[in-house]
């Protein structure tokens, strides 16, 4: 999203990227549904509204070219909401907040570390989720090799003392 005039000034890329990975994103979801805690219609109505929230707000100029930025972030909480979850909530307003960020700060180094922030927080939030879903990896214990083929034998007539 960075070139030298602005801080998304090329808001372009971004629509184009989000309408290949929504497009790649909604075949995927069809094939496995979310939780559907929300009646369906609310998720596909979330869909449109991103699409025309990110295509629309990619032409108004005085955004800065971070208003694509601000509409991901939005319907990423708002998607958070519908799913009952918390860590999307908050994730996608930090990142709605750093998108509006990018639209009122017009210097060019603020929007890359806005943009930093943001990959950041999503990447923070993207490891939770994978955490959430298979668990946290055990450490390997390690044994003894000379502890192989060495157990104790108990008397079976005497008392066990644990």
């Amino acid at each position: 999203m960075m070139t030298a005039r602005g801080n998304g000034s090329t808001p372009g890329f971004l629509v184009l990227g989000t309408l290949i990975t929504g497009g790649v994103s909604a075949f995927w979801w069809r094939r496995h549904p979310s939780w559907w805690v929300a009646p369906r219609n609310h998720y596909y109505y979330l869909a449109g509204g991103t699409l025309a929230g990110v295509i629309l707000s990619a032409m108004i100029p005085f955004l800065n070219g971070a208003g694509p930025w601000f509409v991901l972030g939005a319907a990423l909480a708002t998607y958070g909401y519908f799913e009952r979850l918390r860590l999307l909530v908050t994730v996608g307003g930090a990142v709605a907040f750093t998108g509006f960020l990018a639209m009122v700060i017009q210097v060019d180094v603020w929007g890359g570390a806005l943009q930093l922030i943001s990959a950041g927080i999503l990447a923070f939030a993207a490891n939770k989720l994978y955490v959430l879903r298979n668990g946290r990896r055990r450490e390997v214990q390690d044994s003894d090799p000379s502890f192989i083929g060495s157990f104790q034998e108990y008397d079976e007539e005497e008392r066990v003392g644990f």
